[in-house]
């Protein structure tokens, strides 16, 4: 993995500060967390300061799974709960989730990034509520890791909405789980400001500000992958 900033000058992040890190896409395995997750990482190599200051939000099924859950846990993840991730801002730290989760891993396809983001608006109203930028991030070959097939979508998409739970149908070298050697590129995007919350509940994000902030940066994911992507199709569902 290496670290590309969305502009070399300009894109900057303060430690001292808090973020709402959200990363793109999810692929088979969403591996571009693990450069968030763990502090030997290019990006905390590019970003000092943050080790110690991240937690990662993992999906709710996986903390029900021995030994997956242990894993999960000793590297700081917690669970992709409302109430853990306001716990998690309220404590003032900063934050990274895959936005898409499971289904947007069952659209995985190499040479494509898929994104299913047009809905979700969770993270975008946890930044209001939490007055905490929100920084895309986003892994360039991360659909690439991976062979996938896709002739039992219709199924598997329906057990993955029913139960929580993703079965996509994928291999990677020598038809095993390992992952292809493939290069992948962190892109690094410039963190956007979030608008003053004008609900009169405090508990509530302005529904209109929440629409206002979600077009915003998926404008902002788009121009990411334009300027780097290097030509790759990118489809927003």
């Amino acid at each position: 993995m290496t670290i590309v900033k969305e502009d070399r000058k300009k894109t900057n992040l303060d430690s001292s500060k808090q973020y709402i890190f959200a990363v793109h896409p999810h692929g088979i395995h969403c591996w571009a967390l693990n450069a968030l997750a763990f502090t030997t990482s290019p990006f905390h190599a590019s970003f000092p300061g943050f080790a110690g200051k991240l937690t990662g939000l993992a999906a709710s099924v996986i903390f029900t799974i021995p030994v997956v859950r242990e894993l999960f846990l000793s590297m700081g993840y917690s669970d992709a709960s409302r109430s853990t991730a306001n716990k998690i801002l309220k404590e003032k730290r900063s934050m990274f989730v895959c936005t898409g989760g499971e289904e947007e891993s069952m659209l995985t396809k190499p040479g494509e990034d898929y994104l299913v983001l047009k809905k979700r608006k969770g993270f975008v109203r946890l930044a209001i509520l939490h007055q905490t930028p929100l920084v895309p991030v986003f892994g360039l070959g991360i659909s690439d890791l991976y062979t996938t097939y896709n002739f039992l979508l219709p199924i598997t998409s329906w057990i993955q909405k029913n139960t929580g739970i993703a079965l996509p149908l994928f291999h990677g070298r020598w038809g095993t789980p390992l992952p292809y050697k493939t290069p992948i590129k962190i892109l690094i995007g410039n963190p956007i400001d979030v608008p003053i919350n004008t609900s009169r509940d405090t508990k509530i994000a302005d529904p209109k500000l929440v629409d206002e902030l979600h077009a915003k940066y998926i404008l902002a994911v788009k121009e990411l992958h334009k300027t780097h992507g290097g030509g790759r199709k990118l489809t927003i569902v």
